[in-house]
């Protein structure tokens, strides 16, 4: 049994011996270079958001993340809360504002139809997330 531990003994002093330089450079390596690029590349004009044309852009800064997981109710949200909605940008969250003010609630989902810029695509998308109360 002690041979064995001193064969062991032996066989790490004789890979320090080996590998010491190699040791002693990778402690003292030095990561000024990349913390730099990444102390550049965080404080660049990168806060400004890009959407594409297909796609809605999020923001989900405070509760309205919550919002995501509990159904909106087309009747009474507003503006900052539809546009939550997949499918569903700023303009016709006004929209679904507007005609909702000018005729009153809505009854079925199938009402916002007869809202400018929602079809039956936008409908399927977000008739699991809305409720009418």
């Amino acid at each position: 049994m002690s041979f064995v531990f001193i064969s062991l003994l032996i066989g790490v002093f004789a890979y320090y011996l080996k590998y010491k330089d190699e040791i002693i450079e990778l402690k003292k390596y030095d990561y000024s270079e990349q913390d730099s690029l990444f102390q550049n590349a965080s404080n660049s004009n990168y806060d400004q958001k890009e959407v594409d044309y297909k796609e809605e852009l999020y923001d989900f800064s405070g509760n309205e993340l919550e919002s995501v997981f509990t159904k909106i109710n087309i009747n009474s949200a507003s503006e900052k809360k539809l546009v939550l909605l997949p499918g569903i940008g700023v303009k016709t969250a006004q929209k679904i504002i507007e005609y909702r003010e000018t005729k009153g609630k809505f009854h079925t989902p199938n009402e916002l139809l007869k809202v400018s810029g929602i079809g039956e695509k936008k409908i399927k998308k977000i008739k699991n997330l809305i409720i009418i109360e």
